[in-house]
């Protein structure tokens, strides 16, 4: 398959997810935009499965395989009042496994790596665990494992101050020869970071399960 092919289905893929957000804003165009989600991820599955170029097949057989056996059941037995916990849960798994995702892909593309691609490898780091960290808190005030009360202590704003600078100099040290361990050294300083500053998670969970709750209902 032609790398034009593959970057124009790609590209459709992106587009559907863009979409898909949209249409999750609303109750009324919730079931929609998880529709257009779902077929933008299936098109992204596909193209890459026929492009050839994967390795390790048996092994992504079985990670899908595996969770689709952990997934399905707890998505269809889980109570409507439980939804923004699973929500929360389901997140954090993504957020996380595509912080595991750039770190690997780094590992393997160590002192070949483009300039954009590195700028991608860090993104997903921050973010995927940003998106980890915030989504287990508050899967843990949602399940009342935690308080739902903000998490203070004397001195945080400095604490916070210093995490973020340690962060802007990781993102940096990469690229100077840092490697994988300042990368590694980014993601455990981004959690914790995050890990005091989750409560409008909790929010978000909430209204995501009101959209989910329309998409059941319709």
């Amino acid at each position: 398959m032609s790398p034009q092919v593959l970057d124009a289905a790609y590209l459709v893929a992106a587009v559907s997810f863009v979409l898909a957000l949209k249409g999750l804003s609303a109750p009324r165009t919730a079931r929609i935009g998880n529709g257009l989600g779902a077929a933008g991820m299936a098109v992204a599955l596909a193209f890459t499965l026929a492009g050839g170029h994967l390795g390790h097949l048996p092994l992504i057989a079985g990670g899908i395989l595996l969770g689709a056996v952990l997934g399905a059941p707890a998505a269809r037995l889980v109570k409507m009042t439980a939804m923004p916990q699973m929500v929360a849960l389901f997140n954090g798994v993504g957020g996380g496994a595509a912080a595991l995702v750039a770190l690997v892909d780094y590992a393997h593309s160590v002192g070949t790596v483009s300039g954009g691609s590195l700028v991608a490898v860090l993104a997903d780091t921050v973010i995927g665990t940003v998106s980890f960290s915030g989504s287990m808190i508050a899967f843990a005030k949602l399940q009342d494992l935690i308080s739902g009360r903000p998490i203070t202590y004397p001195g945080q704003q400095v604490v916070n101050g210093l995490t973020g600078l340690a962060i802007v100099a990781l993102a940096i040290a990469v690229p100077l020869g840092g490697g994988g361990a300042a990368l590694a050294a980014l993601a455990q300083r981004t959690q914790v970071l995050f890990l005091t500053h989750h409560d409008h998670l909790v929010d978000l969970a909430r209204e995501v399960y009101g959209n989910a709750v329309n998409v059941v209902r319709l």
